[in-house]
């Protein structure tokens, strides 16, 4: 404390740069750049802050009581989802100054609009992310676990995040396999469709609650699929939602290691955000390419990410996977036998030298949508 005082005693606030030194030898502080700084750490505080709110509203129905309903008061909201009043009244303030609903200070009434609504409440939009915040709110479910992680070995077990969670990464990724894994992803991917279109022996490995898995075999319904995970927790679920699908019989769901699926044969081994999850992806992928035909495919979508770190400074989707990595993805995989770490990040050249390095051929990046990779390597004919 006494040197960081010291430095600002002796700071010449008229600096315009905090690379240079004074005569004593100390930095040079510009206190514009502190200001500015500052004003930056209090803006991502407010929005954590906003996050823990937007959860509320998503499980409390909040959201999806204003939606499509035009403006309407406190005591009405409060009223029609039997919630207490007073807490409605602060919510809708807090929502209202984060611009996630609109005032209409003549009348005291709020609004959802139907533009926002698209992003947290209508399920079908392609806009609809609202599932992340439950992601977001895991982190600090487990602060305590992931500060012993940094203290030991680094290992978060994934029992440790709520089933909250789990649930929240289903409803945030399901967004972009329900719009694009079809008529954009899969497309990309040569051959693919082909092979699917005609009847294809499909593994989904780290399927997680099925989500991609059941739309592949809604597309696809002359292939089989096979959804594999090492949660027990996630693949009761997935079979329930296969149920609620109506039980296809071209699709089933198992608890294994990902080392472990199998038996085979496949045409088709996929990863849905899955594969920087994994303890062992080098072993995962030889497992893929031991278990595929000859001209099998293996395609991985993967979090968009950039090879150099640089590249992605103040982007949000960089800022927001590079956050779960740490606390989330990266843990977990240390927790897992093989403990390699692979990171939600760290840029698409890396996991083209994982397939490679599997023995698969023709590694390439199909698709890069800013959010998404989506990449993909065959076995030699």
């Amino acid at each position: 404390m006494t040197n960081t005082l010291s430095l600002l005693e002796s700071a010449d606030d008229s600096s315009s740069t905090s690379h240079t030194s004074n005569v004593t030898g100390q930095p040079v502080i510009d206190f514009s750049t502190v200001e500015a700084f500052a004003g930056q750490v209090i803006s991502d505080f407010a929005g954590a802050a906003t996050t823990a709110m937007t959860v509320i509203g998503d499980r409390l129905g909040l959201f999806d009581a204003m939606t499509g309903t035009g403006p309407v008061s406190a005591a009405e909201l409060a009223q029609r989802t039997g919630l207490h009043p007073r807490l409605i009244t602060e919510w809708l303030s807090s929502q209202v100054v984060s611009g996630y609903l609109r005032h209409h200070a003549a009348t005291g009434r709020f609004e959802l609009p139907i533009e926002h609504a698209m992003a947290l409440s209508v399920v079908a939009s392609p806009a609809y992310v609202v599932g992340a915040a439950e992601v977001v709110s895991g982190q600090f479910a487990t602060l305590g676990h992931l500060e012993r992680a940094f203290r030991t070995d680094g290992a978060v077990d994934y029992a440790h995040f709520p089933d909250t969670v789990t649930h929240g990464i289903e409803r945030f990724f399901r967004t972009g396999y329900v719009h694009h894994l079809v008529d954009e992803w899969f497309p990309a991917v040569d051959d693919l469709v082909g092979k699917l279109a005609d009847g294809a022996r499909v593994a989904d490995i780290g399927c997680g609650h099925g989500a991609a898995t059941l739309v592949m075999a809604q597309a696809w319904p002359r292939s089989t699929f096979t959804g594999f995970d090492l949660d027990e927790r996630a693949i009761t679920v997935a079979r329930s939602r296969a149920t609620d699908a109506g039980a296809p019989a071209t699709v089933s769901f198992k608890v294994a290691d990902a080392t472990g699926f199998g038996p085979g044969p496949y045409d088709v081994v996929a990863f849905f955000d899955a594969l920087h999850d994994l303890g062992d992806p080098i072993g995962v992928l030889r497992r893929a390419h031991e278990l595929l035909t000859p001209g099998g495919i293996v395609v991985a979508i993967e979090p968009w990410s950039t090879d150099r770190l640089d590249d992605s400074i103040g982007n949000p989707i960089a800022r927001l996977d590079y956050a779960i990595s740490t606390s989330m993805c990266t843990p977990t995989a240390l927790a897992q036998p093989g403990a390699f770490g692979l990171g939600t990040c760290g840029g698409p050249t890396r996991r083209l030298e994982l397939l490679t390095g599997a023995g698969f051929v023709d590694a390439r990046v199909a698709v890069d949508t800013g959010q998404n990779l989506v990449l993909t390597a065959r076995v030699a004919d």
